[in-house]
């Protein structure tokens, strides 16, 4: 590559060599300084020799050269492949020749222990006899940056260091750019074969590099030139005009040296310039040291600025002084600086303040702070959120009313003046919300995070950390494997906690919580459970964030543990303050080569330390279920208190306690599960709430000892009973109905929008009857950066994706929309790979249909295909072999649109089921959703009714099913006190197929009496009197209360 870059630099001088001036030079050292730079890198004799001519050999050397010649050292010419070049440091810089079109060149140095070029290019022998001769070359540079370069020439009677002892031109210091002639004498006293030595000596502070040209020597003299030591650089200021006026003053003071730095005692002119040479200024017979003043210089509005000042000796200008790029006039305010947030006493305000823009802007020019408007934005959004508030102050207050909980808060601050918009000054961070009661807890169920949590990266390097399931270290092992390692899993059996896996030695990570309220507590305590053999936890507590210090450090290379351990801190110290924040920082101090010592934490929590506390850890049962089937729920039990505990369970369902149990008794930190088994009532509505409460005398915080989850009850959609009636007969009542009407099955025309409550958001495994199937089974591209997606990336054939679940930055939130509500099927991409995504139908009614949906492709740039194929015998992926062509929804070249479209598909008579399958290669996602078509019957073809169950107050009546359409019931027995009674009554029918929904409600009211004998004939009929006592017809009752009397018994009866 280096040599590449000479190689291109080389031809770029080639390309802007001037013509030839033997006239001019730079200022030459003395002979001393060669021998100051000689001593550096090779031995000398400390005064130069007199030159020995070789003896005049019998026959000349190879390759020797006659005078006058001129030799080309570039690819062209032909002495130049036999001349010699030595890299005296052996630095990886030499003389390159005979490669580019005109010159040879020798390119700067750059390794970090070499400054200065010490490198040699020797010509071919030249036979010379005694007489004057001319010495010329040409000299040029090149580079970004390039001040000068450096050379001598020297000769000798041979091609090395050593013999190079006859100076011709001393160490001198070339600028010109362009290729420029130079001739110098040479004496010549015996007859010899001679060789012309080019040293290069640039430093590498000049940057250039130097370039060499037509070398030759001819018989003759020339005048030696005038050598002008020119002024050295001068001094310029500036001073710019107030309040943004396009105008400056100019201060230059004249040199009073030259550039090798002897005193200057003239100087013919100097000139001064302005706006890139726009304005000059002329000073003649200038005194070395004078101050020349320039007022009410034109400036640019902006950065396109340019003030320069050069002293001449006679027509030589001397080192010029320049300053580029100088802003004036109105600039760009500087950041705000001292930005603070400061959260109030009642933690739902805070005051945000910061130090006013000054007067001078980002680049030097002019900002009036009268006029600078402060933008502020939260830190924690994105570039395209906009200001949450502006104002011209410096200070202002922000609510936090309206957030839930606790927060953190950071804020960035711009100042903006006119079109000019300064960069950001960033506030500190705090937590603002109202401080969480007692206790604070989190234990990372799941492997989520339950708080609201701060990362701090205190000393950053390759770490690895986040929150993990129990899954995924049982899937590195071997359950079958009896040798095999415990895989590592979480202290309260939730399901996750956190782990930090250090990559490089001393890096360090913190997680930051939220504020607890513990001016209330007894004995507050901070509690957490850690593992760990290498690495240090530190503990911070305090009020504020940067107010925080160390209680406690665990060093796990002193005290390793290879299971879950407990920490428990004191906080009595942090009570005066109210509410206390904490830290745990790990620290990766004994990280080496052959270990990286991991730290994972669970359980933690800021609690008072009390006698009796338990709490529900986890609790989790059956989700779905049908009437009459059996569910299980299981709880976690923990015990916080500081003695052991008996708690009782009590299950219910809806209220109605369904089991209680007494728990053995648990220790101190320890754990116990307890389970219900319970039988999904036929009656049960369409969610069935289990709950469970733990029951324990003198429970310091009962809130955690409650949890409660809903059973969603799936009922058969058929048809139920409408028409039950209630009827009295004596003390007995009579229920009727009819059986429902079983129809014909018949298809139904069904669109699909996956909107159902019944499918699970997010799923990759179908959707209710739909299907999914994977024939690619390749990773796949994540096409919305979604917060919450369990299977980002991983093998999906379709998702069905919920926009609103998925939690879709604001920028790709309008490409998930759905076509209708929140939800579509989404087939991502195969990453670099062929798809092969099925979606297939539920069951259809096998009649010859059209069937309609909406797709669409993420975008054409990537564009989208499918394939529609149908089975007539089952939805399995190898029975759809038909291929349906009529297809309609295509672009003219056979993609899917960007836009939703809809697509038409004409099937067969006889399909039985259709599949979209998805199958480009290496797109992005194909959308599909609100899917139209006819399906098969709902209704089984051997629908018949089992019997009925039969319900009172909502308790069952029956144990057994009922198989007929009349019950009668005795709902009052002899216990029942005197009084009225209403009874209601369901019945719920029961099909081969399933229970379907309860029945209408026929209520019916009793009145149990203390009349004992109207009648005294037993088997006599009933006799029914009004309230009066007037005997009236039993069978024509008009609504009201009657007395009964049959036999020895009387009732009294409400008729309704």
């Amino acid at each position: 590559m280096k040599k590449s870059l000479l190689l291109t630099m080389a031809v770029a001088g080639s390309l802007i060599a001037g013509a030839a001036n033997p006239d001019i030079r730079f200022a030459s050292r003395t002979q001393g300084g060669l021998k100051e730079i000689n001593r550096q890198h090779h031995a000398v004799t400390a005064r130069t020799q007199p030159l020995k001519a070789a003896r005049v050999a019998a026959e000349a050397p190879e390759n020797a050269v006659e005078v006058p010649f001129t030799h080309d050292l570039g690819k062209a010419g032909t002495e130049v492949k036999n001349y010699t070049n030595i890299n005296v440091n052996d630095d990886n810089r030499k003389w390159q020749y005979g490669t580019v079109s005109g010159y040879a060149a020798c390119m700067v140095p750059n390794a970090d222990n070499i400054d200065q070029n010490d490198d040699w290019l020797f010509t071919v022998p030249i036979h010379l006899v005694p007489g004057e001769y001319v010495v010329s070359f040409e000299v040029g540079m090149m580079g970004s940056g390039a001040t000068a370069v450096e050379m001598n020439v020297a000769l000798g009677t041979a091609p090395t260091v050593e013999a190079a002892t006859s100076v011709i031109c001393p160490a001198t210091q070339y600028t010109e750019k362009n290729l420029t002639k130079y001739e110098h004498n040479c004496n010549i006293t015996e007859e010899g074969y001679y060789y012309l030595g080019f040293h290069c000596t640039t430093t590498k502070a000049m940057k250039g590099t130097l370039k060499l040209a037509n070398v030759g020597m001819r018989a003759g003299h020339v005048e030696p030139p005038v050598v002008v030591d020119p002024p050295a650089a001068g001094q310029l200021s500036w001073t710019l005009a107030p309040k943004g006026e396009l105008k400056a003053t100019i201060q230059y003071t004249a040199p009073t040296h030259t550039k090798s730095g002897e005193a200057l005692t003239e100087i013919t002119k100097v000139e001064i310039t302005s706006r890139w040479g726009v304005d000059k200024f002329v000073y003649e017979d200038v005194t070395p040291g004078q101050v020349i003043t320039i007022n009410d210089v034109e400036m640019y509005q902006g950065i396109n600025n340019r003030f320069s000042g050069v002293a001449y000796l006679g027509d030589v200008a001397g080192e010029m002084v320049e300053y580029k790029s100088i802003w004036c006039g109105i600039d760009t305010p500087l950041a705000p600086e001292n930005v603070r947030l400061s959260v109030n006493p009642d933690y739902t305000t805070a005051t945000l303040s910061w130090d006013a823009v000054p007067e001078i802007g980002e680049h030097g020019g002019y900002v009036d702070p009268t006029q600078v408007t402060y933008y502020i934005f939260d830190a924690f959004g994105t570039y395209y959120d906009e200001a949450i508030g502006t104002t011209q102050a410096t200070s202002c207050t922000l609510g936090y009313n309206d957030t839930e909980g606790q927060d953190f808060y950071a804020y960035q601050v711009t100042a903006g003046f006119g079109e000019l918009y300064s960069l950001d000054g960033v506030s500190n961070i705090i937590t603002a919300g109202t401080p969480d009661a007692l206790p604070k807890t989190e234990s990372f169920g799941q492997g989520y995070f339950e708080d609201m949590w701060l990362g701090n990266s205190v000393v950053k390097g390759n770490m690895q950390y986040g929150t993990i399931t129990d899954d995924y270290f049982a899937s590195l092992v071997d359950p079958d494997d009896p040798d095999g390692l415990r895989p590592l899993a979480s202290h309260d059996g939730d399901g996750g906690f956190y782990f930090w896996m250090p990559i490089d030695k001393d890096v360090a990570y913190g997680l930051i919580s939220t504020r607890a309220d513990i001016s209330k507590a007894s004995s507050p305590v901070l509690e957490f459970w850690y593992q760990g053999q290498g690495s240090i936890i530190e503990v911070y507590a305090g009020h504020e964030i940067d107010e925080m210090n160390q209680i406690s450090s665990i060093d796990l290379k002193e005290n390793p543990t290879d299971d879950w351990t407990q920490a428990r801190i004191p906080l009595d110290t942090f009570k005066p303050m109210g509410a206390v924040m904490f830290e745990l920082r790990f620290v990766a101090a004994h990280n080496d080569d052959e270990h990286m010592w991991s730290i994972p934490v669970d359980n933690i929590r800021i609690r008072n330390l009390d006698e009796t506390d338990v709490r529900i850890v986890t609790f989790e049962g059956t989700q779905k279920a049908k009437p009459g089937d059996s569910i299980s729920f299981t709880a976690h039990i923990e015990n916080l208190g500081t003695t052991a505990a008996s708690p009782v369970a009590v299950w219910t369902a809806d209220g109605k306690t369904i089991s209680t149990e007494t728990l053995a008794e648990i220790a101190p930190n320890a754990f116990a599960d307890v389970t219900l088994s319970h039988n999904v009532p036929f009656n049960a509505p369409e969610a069935l709430e289990i709950t469970l409460n733990i029951e324990l005398a003198g429970d310091a915080v009962p809130a955690d000892n409650k949890a409660s989850a809903n059973v969603t009850v799936n009922r058969a959609n058929f048809a139920t009973v409408n028409d039950l009636k209630a009827s009295i007969d004596g003390s007995d009542v009579i229920l009727t109905w009819s059986h429902p009407e079983i129809g014909e099955a018949l298809p139904a025309t069904v669109t699909e929008d996956f909107e159902s409550e019944q499918y699970t958001p997010m799923s990759i495994s179908g959707a209710g009857a739909w299907t999914v199937y994977d024939g690619d089974g390749n990773k796949t591209y994540n096409i919305f950066r979604e917060l919450y997606n369990p299977f980002q990336t991983q093998p999906i054939a379709f998702q069905l994706f919920d926009n609103i679940t998925a939690n879709i930055p604001a920028q790709y939130a309008a490409d998930a929309e759905a076509y209708s509500g929140q939800r579509f099927m989404l087939a991502p991409s195969s990453q670099s790979a062929d798809n092969d995504n099925w979606l297939i139908s539920p069951e259809l009614s096998g009649n010859a249909q059209t069937v309609t949906f909406m797709a669409k492709g993420y975008t054409v740039a990537w564009p989208e295909t499918f394939e529609i194929y149908c089975s007539t015998t089952d939805n399995a992926p190898s029975s759809f072999t038909d291929r349906i062509d009529s297809v309609t929804g295509f672009t003219s070249d056979g993609i899917v649109p960007e836009e939703w479209t809809q697509f038409t598909v004409t099937l067969p008579a006889g399909a039985k089921y259709f599949a979209i399958r998805h199958n480009t290669y290496d797109t992005l996602a194909l959308f599909i959703d609100d899917v139209t078509y006819e399906a098969a019957p709902s209704q089984p073809d051997d629908l018949a009714i089992l019997g009925y169950h039969i319900f009172r107050n909502g308790e069952p009546v029956t144990t057994e099913l009922h198989d007929g359409v009349v019950y009668t019931d005795s709902p009052l027995s002899s216990e029942y006190p005197d009084g009225d009674y209403e009874f209601s009554y369901t019945v719920v029918p029961v099909y081969n197929h399933g229970a379907v929904a309860q029945s209408n409600v026929a209520t019916i009211e009793l009145t149990q009496s203390g009349i004992d004998e109207i009648a005294s004939e037993t088997d006599a009929p009933a006799v029914w009197y009004n309230m009066q006592g007037m005997r009236v017809d039993g069978s024509a009752l008009t609504p009201g209360v009657y007395i009964r009397v049959k036999g020895n018994r009387a009732d009294k009866i409400t008729v309704k």
